[in-house]
C-alpha cells in the first residue's frame, strides 16, 4: 500500500515537472501541431514507465533520496499554483529543461512537415536576404553611378570654368597689351590729318608744275582719301584706333619669337602714335616667312593705309593674299582698295575669288551679298555692265530679305545703280534712283550726316546737267552746310561746292546770290593756295563773267586781267621746270 502511494506521488511530480519544462519550451517554439502533442504524450508515458522502474529499484534497495525527490516536485507544483516561483529551489529546472529542449529539438527536426516548413522559411529568408543584398548592391551601384555622374558634371563645370578663366586671363592680357591709345585723341588725329592734307596738296601742286602726270594722279587719289577721312572724322578716328589695336594684337602673337626689346620699341611707337616703326617690323617679319607672315603683311598694309600711303598698302595686301589666298578679309580689303585706285585688273580676280569662297560655304549671307555687290560695281566701272546686272540682283535681293528694303546698305546699292545709269547716259532713270538712295540714307543717318556728301553731290550735278537748276541749287546748299560743318569753313572742297552753287544761282538769274557764293569760294582758295594759284584764277574768271552779265564792266576787266596774269605765270613756270628737267637728262 505504501509502495503504490509513493509511486503515484512520484509520477505526479514528474508530470508536473514535465509541464513546467513544456511551458518553458513554449517560449522557444511558437506553436505545436496535433502530431507534436501526440508524440509528446508518448514521450510522457515512456518517462513515466522509466520513473516507476527507477523508483521501484530505489525503494527495493532502501534508498532515501527518492522520497525527497518526490516531495520537492509536489511542493513546486503547489508553489507554482500559488504564483510563488521565486521561493522555490530551481536546481531541478535548470537541469531537466536542457535535456527536454534537446529532445524536443531532435523530435521537431525529425518531424517531416514541420521540417519542410522551417526549411522553406529559411530558404525564403535566404532569398529575402539575397534580394536585400541585391537591392543594396543595386542602390549602391546606382549611388555610385549618380556620384560618378555628379563628379563628371562637376569636373566638366570646373573644366569649363577653368577654360573661361584662362580665356578671360588671356583676353585681359591682350587687352592690357592692346590698351587704348591714350596719346592719340581725336583732336591730335584731326591735326595730323590736316597736316597730311597740306603735304599732299603741296606735293600735288609740285607734280602739276613739273608735269609729272603719274604722280599727280596718285596724289589726287590720296588727297581725296584724306578729305574723306576728315569729312567722316569720328568714323575714321575709330577705325584708326582699331587698326592700331590690331597691330598690337599681332605684335603680341609674335612676341615670343622676337627679341623683347624690339617688341617694347614697336609697342611704344604705336602707343605714341607713330606707325612707321611698326610697319617696318611687320614687313621684316614677312620677309622671314614665318607662320604669321600673311597676317603680318596684312597688318603692315593696314598701317600704310592709316597714314594714307595707299599704293604701299595695296602691295602689302596683295602680299598677304599671296601667302594666304583663302582668307576672305585679305581678299576683300585688297580688292576694294585696288578698285579705289582704279586698278580694275587687279581688283576683279581678288573679288571673284572672294565671292567663290563665300559661295562654297553654302550660305546666302549678307557677307556674300556685299561681296557680290563689290564685284558687280567693279565690273560696271570697268565696262562689264552685263556681268554686273545679275550680281546686283542677287545682292540686293538678299539684302532686302535679311536687312530690309530701307536698310543703309540698300541705299548704298541704289546709289551705285544710279551712277551706272548716269554713266550710260540714262539721266531720266538715274535721277529717281539717286533720289531713292538719298531718301533711304537720310532716314538711316539724318539729313546732315557727312556720309550724304557723295550722293548729294552726284544728284545735284545730275539735276544741273538736266537743267533742273532749282533742285540742283537746293541740293548744293545742303552740301555746303554739311561740308562746312564736317570739313571747316576754309576747306577747298567747300569752295568747290560754293562755285557749283554760284553757277546754279547764275543760271537762275539770281546774280547777287551767285556773286556772294563766288566771293566766298575765292576767299577760301586764296587762303589755301595763295593769291597767285591757278585755282584762284579759275574763280576770278567766273566772277568776271558774272560782272559782265551785271553790266559791271570795269570790275569784270580787272578780275579777268588778274586771272590772265596768274595763268600766264603758271605756264611760264611750268615751261622753265620742263627745260631744267631736259638739261638734267
Amino acid at each position: 500500500m505504501n509502495t503504490s502511494l509513493l509511486a503515484v506521488i512520484a509520477v505526479a511530480a514528474l508530470v508536473v515537472c514535465f509541464f513546467l519544462v513544456r511551458k518553458s519550451s513554449k517560449k522557444r517554439i511558437d506553436a505545436a501541431s496535433a502530431d507534436n502533442l501526440q508524440q509528446q504524450a508518448e514521450d510522457e508515458t515512456a518517462i513515466k514507465e522509466h520513473t516507476e522502474e527507477s523508483q521501484a529499484e530505489d525503494f527495493t534497495a532502501g534508498s532515501e533520496p527518492a522520497e525527497d525527490q518526490a516531495e520537492e516536485p509536489a511542493m513546486e507544483e503547489a508553489a507554482s499554483a500559488q504564483g510563488l516561483r521565486e521561493d522555490i529551489d530551481t536546481s531541478l529546472l535548470e537541469e531537466e529543461p536542457a535535456i527536454t529542449q534537446e529532445k524536443i529539438s531532435e523530435e521537431v527536426t525529425a518531424t517531416e512537415p514541420e521540417g519542410e516548413r522551417i526549411s522553406l522559411e529559411d530558404e525564403g529568408l535566404e532569398e529575402l536576404n539575397l534580394e536585400e543584398e541585391e537591392t543594396f548592391d543595386s542602390e549602391e551601384s546606382l549611388a555610385e553611378e549618380v556620384q560618378e555622374e555628379q563628379s563628371a558634371e562637376v569636373t566638366e563645370e570646373l573644366t569649363k570654368e577653368s577654360a573661361i578663366q584662362e580665356q578671360a586671363v588671356e583676353e585681359q592680357a591682350v587687352e592690357d597689351f592692346t590698351e587704348a591709345i591714350p596719346t592719340l585723341t581725336i583732336e591730335i588725329y584731326e591735326t595730323r590729318l590736316r597736316k597730311r592734307e597740306q603735304q599732299q596738296q603741296q606735293a600735288l601742286a609740285e607734280a602739276i608744275n613739273t608735269g609729272n602726270d603719274i604722280k599727280r594722279d596718285h596724289l589726287q587719289i590720296e588727297l581725296v582719301a584724306v578729305t574723306d577721312q576728315l569729312s567722316l572724322l569720328a568714323d575714321s578716328y575709330r577705325q584708326e584706333l582699331q587698326w592700331r589695336r590690331e597691330a598690337l594684337t599681332a605684335l603680341k602673337q609674335v612676341q615670343d619669337t622676337v627679341d623683347a626689346s624690339i617688341v617694347d620699341e614697336v609697342r611704344e611707337s604705336l602707343l605714341a602714335g607713330e606707325t612707321e616703326t611698326a610697319e617696318r617690323f611687320f614687313t621684316d617679319t614677312v620677309a622671314e616667312k614665318g607662320p604669321d607672315a600673311a597676317h603680318c603683311a596684312f597688318i603692315a598694309g593696314r598701317l600704310a593705309e592709316a597714314r594714307v600711303d595707299l599704293y604701299v598698302a595695296l602691295e602689302r595686301y596683295r602680299q598677304s593674299v599671296s601667302l594666304d589666298d583663302d582668307n576672305c578679309e585679305y581678299l576683300r580689303t585688297a580688292g576694294v582698295l585696288a578698285r579705289k585706285l582704279y586698278r580694275y585688273r587687279d581688283a576683279k580676280p581678288l573679288l571673284e575669288k572672294l565671292v567663290q569662297l563665300l559661295e562654297k560655304q553654302g550660305e546666302n549671307s549678307v557677307e556674300l551679298a556685299l561681296a557680290r555687290r563689290e564685284l558687280g560695281y567693279t565690273y560696271a566701272l570697268s565696262g562689264g555692265l552685263k556681268q554686273a546686272g545679275p550680281l546686283y540682283k542677287q545682292a540686293m535681293k538678299t539684302i532686302t530679305e535679311q536687312l530690309g528694303a530701307d536698310h543703309l546698305e540698300m541705299g548704298l546699292s541704289w546709289g551705285q545703280i544710279a551712277e551706272l545709269q548716269e554713266a550710260k547716259g540714262q539721266y531720266e532713270q538715274a535721277e529717281p534712283t539717286y533720289s531713292k538712295a538719298l531718301k533711304i540714307m537720310e532716314k538711316e543717318l539724318g539729313p546732315e550726316h557727312p556720309a550724304l556728301d557723295h550722293i548729294l553731290e552726284k544728284l545735284a550735278g545730275l539735276n544741273a546737267e538736266i537743267e533742273e537748276d532749282n533742285k540742283a541749287a537746293a541740293l548744293y546748299q545742303r552740301l555746303c552746310v554739311i561740308r562746312e560743318k564736317s570739313l571747316g569753313a576754309t576747306h577747298p572742297k567747300l569752295a568747290m561746292s560754293l562755285q557749283n552753287l554760284a553757277e546754279c544761282y547764275r543760271l537762275q538769274g539770281q546774280y547777287d546770290l551767285s556773286e556772294e557764293s563766288y566771293t566766298r569760294a575765292l576767299a577760301i582758295m586764296e587762303e589755301n593756295h595763295g593769291k597767285n594759284h591757278p585755282a584762284v584764277a579759275a574763280v576770278l574768271q567766273e566772277l568776271a563773267k558774272l560782272c559782265t552779265r551785271q553790266k559791271k564792266n570795269e570790275e569784270a576787266e580787272r578780275l579777268q586781267q588778274r586771272a590772265t596774269d596768274i595763268f600766264d605765270k603758271a605756264i611760264l613756270d611750268r615751261e622753265e621746270n620742263i627745260n631744267e628737267d631736259d638739261l638734267n637728262l
